[in-house]
């Protein structure tokens, strides 16, 4: 009789280790998953910060390179603060703007609309204004009495064709400027010995009136912030008055993306008014020089040679949503506390919180990064040291 032969025992997984073993991978997979989705978002939520970073740092240095420049060419009590019409290079029509190194128009300054359109919610605009000569900043004066079209002056050496001159009306160098001040722009067609051609030119100048040398390309810009993006636009072009222009990129040019905050302040000698200025900044605040704010008592000219720095801040936002709520509170800066000791450091009466809302209620959702300067006017501070023969009195 044959001995059966014994069956081989089956190898292999069972149905339920099989099912383990799904589980496990299916497992290991989602943990990766979730590990590389929150390493993407730590990526770019640090990507953002980055980005904040460098927009705040391009705006900034955008703002403090021309706030540094601004008065070059334009410092004489002559002309400082009289009003300039001329027309932009693209414009039929004439514009009138006021003379001056930086004008920081506030937030709720509505009076501005017509010279700068208000920008987001809760931000300040600029106005920066100077002259690109290498020739004196106190002008040159006329000779004879001048004819339609034609300036005779002392040094037309320093006269360059094409270049832009504003003709003001001093009837000698001890003679104070005329009030209402408003000049106008020629621009020079040609050069003849002494005599200087320009149009459109004013007749009847008399002799010791001053021609001013603003370069041939005169610097005149607006800077806001517009749908989150600080824009430039160049005056000298175009109407940057005109509100019809603030939704076209050609005119209100972007120049750093994602700045959500613009607050500036002016920083005033306020020392010894009505005497001679001692060049220290007494206070902080927007109080634009001239205007009906402005309490001093002294000519527009003085109280413009006594604004001696500007100090401003940007607030960048990052493009990326974080469900972690970074901020709890609002960014500050230095305009954003009153200072009650009137020595040291300047007061500041009238701080400048910043409001980033602008009707996002998720606006804390993202991270910001705050950059803040103070830019002294060096070329207004030697200003106040000028005497009537510039048309001032000493400051």
């Amino acid at each position: 009789m044959r001995t059966p032969t014994p069956l081989h025992r089956q190898t292999g997984f069972s149905l339920i280790e099989i099912m383990v073993g799904l589980v496990i991978g299916m497992a290991t997979v989602v943990i990766m998953l979730q590990m590389l989705s929150n390493a993407e978002a730590s990526k770019r939520i640090t990507a953002g910060g980055n980005d904040a970073q460098t927009n705040s740092t391009m705006a900034l240095y955008t703002l403090e390179r021309d706030i540094r420049a601004s008065g070059y060419g334009i410092s004489s009590f002559s002309i400082l603060g009289c009003n300039l019409s001329y027309t932009p290079s693209s414009e039929s029509s004439p514009v009138t703007i006021p003379m001056a190194t930086t004008t920081i128009y506030p937030s709720d300054a509505t009076p501005a609309s017509t010279i700068v359109p208000p920008g987001d919610a809760h931000t300040d605009t600029l106005l920066i204004m100077y002259g690109t000569a290498d020739g004196s900043s106190e002008g040159d004066p006329l000779i004879t009495t001048s004819s339609p079209g034609n300036y005779q002056v002392a040094t037309p050496s320093a006269i360059t064709l094409g270049n832009n001159y504003i003709g003001t009306y001093l009837v000698s160098q001890t003679a104070v400027r005329p009030s209402p001040c408003s000049l106008t722009i020629d621009t020079v067609t040609a050069v003849s010995g002494s005599m200087v051609s320009v149009t459109p030119g004013v007749s009847g100048l008399p002799v010791g009136s001053i021609i001013f040398n603003l370069g041939n390309k005169p610097v005149i810009h607006a800077y806001a912030i517009r749908n989150g993006t600080l824009t430039m636009c160049d005056y000298m072009v175009n109407n940057c008055g005109n509100g019809a222009y603030t939704a076209d990129s050609t005119v209100w040019v972007p120049v750093a993306s994602n700045i959500v905050g613009l607050h500036a302040q002016y920083g005033h000698d306020n020392s010894n008014v009505g005497s001679t200025m001692t060049g220290v900044v007494g206070t902080y605040d927007q109080i634009t020089p001239g205007s009906p704010a402005d309490k001093s008592g002294q000519p527009i000219y003085c109280s413009l040679a006594r604004t001696m720095s500007v100090r401003l801040a940007v607030v960048a936002r990052s493009n990326t949503y974080d469900k972690n709520a970074p901020l709890a509170n609002t960014p500050t800066w230095s305009g954003s506390t009153v200072v009650s000791n009137s020595s040291s450091p300047p007061t500041n009466p009238t701080a400048v919180t910043f409001d980033l809302s602008g009707g996002n209620a998720n606006w804390q959702q993202y991270r910001y990064k705050t950059l803040e300067t103070t830019v002294p006017l060096r070329n207004a501070i030697w200003q106040g040291g000028q005497t009537t023969y510039q048309g001032g009195s000493g400051c």
